[in-house]
């Protein structure tokens, strides 16, 4: 009986091997059958693919509005400090989303203000600022001079003592540097000609100075670009060595400068596409790289006009109208000249300093002893020149060694008036404060 029954189970695991055979041979493809692939998971897309700025058309025919649609940004700064910055976006003139990108008076910071803080209404009122904005058009902005007229009174704050303002002003400043981000092709405007000589400019942003740029002008065509100011997320990149993991980032802005070697000036908006001729470095992608940051600086340089003149200088400047001004010069990472003025009917007069600070040294606050207040007198000297003359004046100022007196070991003739001179265009740029 076992040997029957051992061979009944032979039989049958036999029949199964025969039926597990044919169940693998019909369900493998064969040569006619095309095996189908299954589809992998899709890579997690990178982070500077992820923020490439898509590639930017340009125009033909002007905005209606005068202005490219898109993102703009804006600062202002006194008394060493940048205040506010202001970030908007313009639509055929029209005013959305404003927002402070920082927003700093006497050491407060109400970005990140709590509303307990004894100082949080001033918040609240730049808030209400912002609201009012949305939807106008850029004819209402002077609305700002008159902020009681729009901004409620909260707690012991009244509305008509904000300084909307310095608001106006980091508007204007956005305004006078173009685009930052455009939204449709961009129309390619400048004021030039432009004089020969060198240029120096500023991009500020979320309280730091960002980028400052020196470049010279000859015939129209940029040369020897160079950064005075390179600094992002806590790193000077003018400082890094080849070793540091930002360094490919220092090697992309120079190859922007070597780009526009030998350029016209308008191709200071080839910035808007840096992919075009920045090169990929390790995992720093050439389409991510801020080209419009740059493009910022070199255009606050064109406004702010020549720096060191090469040849005689285009004597061309205004009308502005009668009112107070304020403007700043900085350089190297430090505002170093503040100045106000009034102007009346074509003429300077009350003219002061609300900052004035080279090398570390706050000259605001220098004593008569010290070795460098000669410096300090001969700044006042400039001030007391301006007082009651024209605004073609301001050339002077190129030549201080001309009115300026030598005084100890400092003579007129070293005196940086172009740094005073670039503030007094910087007022003049941004309108009546």
């Amino acid at each position: 009986m076992r040997k029957k029954s051992n061979k009944k189970m032979m039989i049958g695991i036999a029949l199964l091997l025969m039926i597990a055979m044919l169940f693998v041979s019909a369900c493998s493809p064969t040569e006619e059958t095309e095996e189908v692939e299954v589809p992998e998971e899709p890579a997690e897309m990178p982070e500077e693919a992820e923020e490439e700025v898509e590639e930017i058309a340009f125009a033909s025919e002007p905005p209606v509005s005068g202005f490219n649609n898109g993102t703009y940004r804006g600062t202002y700064g006194d008394r060493g400090d940048q205040q506010v910055s202001v970030q908007f976006t313009l639509t055929d003139g029209v005013i959305s989303n404003l927002g402070y990108r920082h927003l700093y008076y006497g050491e407060a910071d109400y970005r990140q203000m709590d509303e307990e803080h004894p100082m949080y209404p001033v918040k609240l009122q730049h808030e209400q600022i912002a609201s009012y904005l949305e939807g106008k058009t850029l004819e209402d902005l002077e609305d700002l001079y008159e902020p009681e007229n729009f901004v409620e009174d909260v707690d012991t704050f009244s509305g008509a003592t904000i300084r909307a303002n310095k608001v106006y002003s980091a508007i204007q400043d956005g305004l006078n540097r173009g685009v930052y981000s455009p939204s449709e092709p961009v129309y390619k405007v400048l004021e030039g000609p432009y004089d020969d000589g060198t240029y120096r400019g500023l991009f500020e942003d979320g309280g730091f100075q960002q980028l400052g740029v020196q470049f010279d002008l000859k015939d129209g065509m940029i040369h020897d670009v160079r950064f005075r100011q390179l600094y992002y997320g806590e790193t000077d990149h003018t400082r890094i060595e080849e070793g540091d993991p930002m360094y490919p980032v220092k090697v992309q802005h120079e190859q922007m400068a070597a780009y526009l070697e030998g350029k016209p000036v308008d191709a200071i908006f080839d910035l808007f596409n840096p992919k075009d001729f920045v090169e990929d470095v390790d995992t720093f992608s050439g389409a991510t790289i801020r080209g419009n940051k740059m493009f910022s600086a070199m255009k606050d340089a064109l406004n702010r006009g020549v720096y060191s003149p090469a040849n005689s200088v285009t004597k061309d400047i205004g009308p502005y109208p009668d009112g107070r001004y304020r403007g700043v010069f900085s350089d190297g990472g430090t505002q170093q000249v503040g100045i106000q003025f009034y102007l009346e009917e074509g003429m300077f007069t009350d003219l002061s300093f609300r900052r004035l600070n080279y090398a570390g040294i706050d000259f605001m606050d220098i004593d008569e002893e010290e070795e460098m207040y000669p410096v300090l007198i001969q700044h006042e000297q400039v001030l007391e020149y301006l007082e009651g003359k024209s605004l073609e004046t301001v050339f002077d100022l190129y030549e201080p060694g001309d009115f300026v007196e030598d005084i100890d070991t400092y003579t007129g003739a070293t005196l940086r008036g172009n740094k005073v001179l670039s503030a007094i265009r910087d007022g003049l740029n941004r309108g009546i404060y």
